[in-house]
């Protein structure tokens, strides 16, 4: 059919003048859209587009005079490079973040010929990246997400989740652990993004994705289906379809059997399956964090509730801010270096860099289009050190220590030992011989003419009673210290009997136990500020770790104290320090006469036989 062109627009100077003003706008616009798609590649920011004002008959026009058009186009070119050369000149002098001219004159002539491409390159187009996000979840997060600024730590960890995925699909059980600062876009790769993507190839898999609160976990769900529901979505994934029957955001299934389960850690989800675990901040606050009860509760659930869910094959992602030495992930990777439990993958981003890494250099920071350097420095003067190290950092104890520091530790050789001490011996008593239960640790210690302490021994480990008095009785034969001291408590008391029995069968006449209150001298913090200070002071001495194999577990929990899972050599070592302040120096004429009962305690115990290991009064 001949298309009759008689009536179409003429190039009057009027029109002329309007065509160009439009061009030299798209062509700002299609700039922008170039020097955005650039930043985004650097994780930056993009700038606001410019508007364009539509000529009319502008289209009629470029059909009616195509080569017309193109010389048009040109000219305004032309026109504009003197301007562009000035913005060039200009960022150096006052160092403007631009695009570089040269480069985009160059992309701007790809714009143009992109303009005329015909419909069947279009699809083309269309249908190559359509197999990009169907193969890479960062492509498919920034085809639903434009304005998703991705650096390269979120094209890691979808590196990383796609091959999780891949390990799911071969049966291999793999277990993951991604460790990442707050508010730095894990939740959205990990509780949304990944489960749509995952569905989207395999609509016949169940996915658990738990949280530290229900109502938290469900917001993930209404997202993912939302997703789903997108007609775009359903575009890309054919064969993942949603359950007409079956939408809750509580839980809803796909047609292929497939779904989505939200749940609060600690909550329900007995009866259903899960191909894929996904645990997203389990702990809410710092007040969960320091309670015992609660991170024990959250290990419970974790072993005998949401583990049990999984399918054969089937993986686990635990994707987490650090808040507690001992919390989740921690306990997981302690069981792990003990060679107990899962062997998982663990992945640290702290926000700042410890050292020098594939992407980033020592000091840079994570992700830094979102927190630049003044940021992150501003985030931890006002968090604190411990808070800093934990959340930011995921080192939830810092690298210095917390209560005592690597500074405050002094080792001695053999040869430095002095000849002269007035030894003491303390003992944290705990009756169990598995792995799980505490240690029984006993320290002994000599206090020098200066009044310096040298730690000389250490007996530890997991005892029965009989091994404990045992331990007792060889300490005292080795060392003869001035006086034993035994912490009160139902197990000291249970031992106490049985102690008298193996004093008398030795006939160490000689042993003095002091018992050691708890209710007194405050809880473990507290107790340990004694022999807190002493070390300040530098007047603590160890053995060297290459003379004796304790002094590593001891420092280790020193420098996690009070954030570590264990603690028995910290307590067994503060009760030393406060006994140190009735211990004479050596030389001198000293009794081990207990010290004079108080008016109440013998009032209280009038008329009672006091055993020798006094564990009854």
């Amino acid at each position: 059919m001949k298309v009759d062109k008689s009536n179409w627009p003429t190039l009057t100077p009027v029109v002329r003048k309007r065509f160009k003003r439009t061009i030299a706008q798209m062509l700002d616009y299609n700039a922008a859209l170039v020097f955005n798609r650039e930043r985004k590649k650097q994780g930056l920011k993009p700038r606001k587009l410019p508007k364009v004002n539509p000529a009319p008959g502008r289209h009629a026009y470029q059909h009616a005079h195509p080569e017309e058009y193109k010389a048009l186009i040109a000219e305004v070119r032309k026109e504009r490079a003197p301007r562009l050369s000035e913005i060039r000149r200009a960022a150096k002098q006052k160092q403007l973040d631009v695009p570089d001219p040269e480069k985009t004159l160059q992309q701007l002539t790809k714009i143009a010929e992109e303009e005329e491409l015909s419909g069947e390159q279009i699809a083309q187009r269309e249908l190559a990246q359509r197999v990009l996000a169907r193969r890479y979840l960062i492509a498919s997060v920034l085809r639903f997400n434009p304005d998703y600024l991705a650096g390269w730590v979120h094209k890691d960890i979808c590196a990383r989740l796609e091959r999780f995925m891949k390990a799911v699909e071969n049966g291999e059980n793999p277990r993951l652990m991604l460790q990442m600062p707050p508010r730095h876009g894990k939740s959205t790769l990990a509780s949304q993004e990944f489960p749509a993507w995952v569905l989207g190839h395999h609509p016949d898999w169940e996915l658990i994705v738990c949280s530290y609160a229900e109502t938290l976990a469900l917001d993930f769900s209404r997202n993912v289906r939302e997703r789903m529901r997108d007609q775009e979505y359903r575009a890309l994934f054919t064969a993942t379809k949603l359950d007409r029957d079956n939408q809750n955001a509580k839980g809803w299934k796909t047609t292929k059997k497939g779904g989505f389960l939200p749940a609060g850690v600690e909550g329900p989800i007995t009866g259903k399956g899960a191909h894929i675990l996904i645990i997203d901040d389990p702990i809410k606050n710092s007040q969960e964090a320091d309670s015992d009860l609660k991170r024990t509760s959250i290990l419970k659930w974790y072993s005998t509730t949401a583990y049990t869910r999984l399918a054969p094959g089937g993986g686990v992602l635990i994707i987490q801010t650090r808040w507690h030495l001992d919390d989740l992930s921690g306990r997981l990777e302690a069981d792990m270096k003990e060679g107990n439990g899962d062997v998982f993958e663990v992945v640290r981003y702290p926000a700042v860099a410890v050292k020098d890494e594939k992407h980033r250099k020592l000091g840079d920071p994570l992700h830094k289009a979102r927190y630049n350097h003044a940021q992150l420095k501003m985030i931890r003067k006002a968090v604190g050190e411990r808070t800093w190290a934990a959340l930011y950092q995921q080192n939830p104890v810092p690298d210095e220590g917390a209560q005592f520091q690597h500074s405050m530790i002094q080792y001695y050789q053999p040869e430095e030992l002095p000849e002269q001490l007035t030894k003491v011996s303390a003992w944290d008593l705990a009756v169990g011989q598995k792995e799980v239960n505490d240690k029984t640790v006993g320290f002994t210690w000599g206090k020098d003419i200066t009044g310096d302490f040298w730690f000389v021994d250490c007996r530890h480990g997991h005892f029965d009673a009989f091994e404990i008095i045992d331990e007792i009785c060889d300490s005292f034969d080795k060392h003869d210290p001035y006086t034993v001291g035994i912490e009160k408590d139902k197990i000291a008391m249970s031992v106490g009997p049985l102690l008298d029995i193996a004093i008398d069968e030795r006939g160490l006449s000689s042993l003095h136990i002091t018992e050691l209150r708890p209710m007194l001298e405050g809880n473990k913090v507290k107790r340990a500020r004694t022999l807190q200070g002493l070390m300040r002071q530098g007047k603590v001495h160890l053995p060297h770790p290459d003379t004796c194999d304790w002094v590593d577990e001891f420092v280790t929990e020193l420098l996690q104290f009070p954030y570590g899972r264990r603690d028995d050599h910290v307590d067994a070592a503060a009760w030393l320090a406060l006994l140190s302040t009735d211990t004479p120096m050596p030389g001198m004429n000293y009794s081990r006469v207990p010290v004079r009962a108080s008016w109440r305690d013998r009032l209280r115990n009038f008329g009672r036989d006091q055993p020798r290991t006094m564990m009854g009064s």
